[in-house]
């Protein structure tokens, strides 16, 4: 055989096992593709919810600061050294209650010497009106003896004064602050002592916009959440006589009780004002919603005809405020739809599903989260 014959007949065998080969794998494929035609995705199982109306109560939500019902920096009156301090910090005091003591020697022995003055003054007056009487005494002699007797007097009421402003004393009902002064100091006029604040029951100062300032009224109910879970009501007892010209906001205060000290002056908290009139929302679990930066989304149940399964139809919806564990759909769904509150973020438009047989979580529109 020649070289060129064992040539030709090589190429032919390799032509015939292509051919082989390249039918096998035509087959295979045709094969898949056929299965993947075929092939229909399990539905996925979830829960759903209904859309239902409620009534909500007609609230504005703001951010507030808390302030002292009553609150000062109690200052030195007088110059003096402190002699005695009867207060510690974080005391709760009562009006009255003694807190610091201020040396005043000094004073109480020019206080003696013008008591002194003083019962001479009202002897010598005494004196001399009885000579007044027999007209043995001038009456510029009398004169003089009373104006020696009020000048006397007012050194006296000027000194009982100074003593008494040496008695650094509570004002009124509080919790005392952090001490700022120390035994042996010397207070100037002015020197702050300590803070005092009246926290029974504390103001809150927060601001509205300005499209509301004649929905919010005095008496009207608001509540504070606190840091604790726990909410305090209070009532409006006060709104600003003018717009602030640069926020446009209205300032509005409401005071609130403290009598378990779980909030204090200078908190931010938020609060929420109850308006009068009621109203009627279309309402979903806040776990149905799909966040997204495009728009917020739902998926909504859509029956299956005679003999197949429910799928499920994306839908965008306009929200609400949200409330508890509900939101409030303003725009997208109708009473009644049946919406995926639970498994939405696995579906995907059109897909199938199965309506899960366990009950739902109870739901409430002020839950109250314990401890675990």
């Amino acid at each position: 055989m020649s070289r060129r014959v064992a040539i030709l007949l090589s190429v032919a065998l390799l032509v015939v096992i292509f051919v082989v080969i390249g039918g096998i794998k035509a087959k295979q494929i045709g094969f898949m593709m056929d299965s993947g035609a075929a092939f229909a995705q399990p539905p996925e199982t979830v829960s759903v919810s209904l859309a239902q109306q409620q009534t909500w109560p007609n609230t504005l939500s703001a951010v507030g600061s808390l302030e002292a019902w009553q609150g000062l920096t109690i200052t030195a009156e007088v110059d003096g050294r402190i002699a005695k301090i009867h207060f510690d910090s974080g005391q709760q005091v009562k009006a009255g209650d003694l807190l610091i003591e201020q040396e005043a020697g000094n004073e109480k022995a020019l206080l003696r010497a013008s008591l002194a003055r003083l019962d001479l003054a009202k002897s010598s007056i005494k004196r001399l009106h009885s000579l007044r009487d027999k007209q043995s005494v001038s009456q510029s002699a009398l004169d003089e003896a009373a104006q020696l007797l009020d000048s006397t007097q007012a050194e006296v009421d000027n000194l009982n004064i100074t003593l008494a402003k040496k008695r650094i004393v509570a004002p009124f009902d509080g919790r005392l602050g952090i001490r700022k002064v120390y035994l042996g100091q010397d207070l100037p006029i002015g020197t702050e002592v300590v803070t005092l604040q009246s926290i029974e029951q504390l103001r809150v100062n927060f601001r509205i916009p300005q499209q509301w300032f004649n929905k919010v009224k005095t008496g009207y109910s608001v509540v504070v959440a606190t840091q604790q879970n726990d909410n305090v009501k209070g009532e409006i007892i006060a709104t600003a006589a003018e717009i602030n010209n640069q926020t446009r906001n209205l300032h509005v205060q409401a005071k609130i009780d403290n009598s378990l000290h779980t909030l204090l002056p200078g908190m931010s908290v938020g609060l929420e004002v109850t308006l009068p009139e009621e109203q009627d929302v279309l309402v979903i679990p806040n776990t149905a919603i799909l966040y997204a930066p495009y728009g917020d989304t739902v998926f909504v149940i859509e029956k299956g005809e005679q003999g197949k399964a429910d799928t499920v139809r994306q839908q965008f919806v306009k929200l609400g405020n949200s409330r508890g564990d509900f939101v409030a759909v303003a725009e997208g769904l109708e009473t009644g739809q049946q919406v995926v509150s639970a498994g939405a973020f696995k579906l995907f438009n059109g897909m199938s599903v199965v309506i899960s047989d366990k009950p739902e979580p109870a739901r409430s529109l002020n839950p109250q989260p314990t401890d675990s």
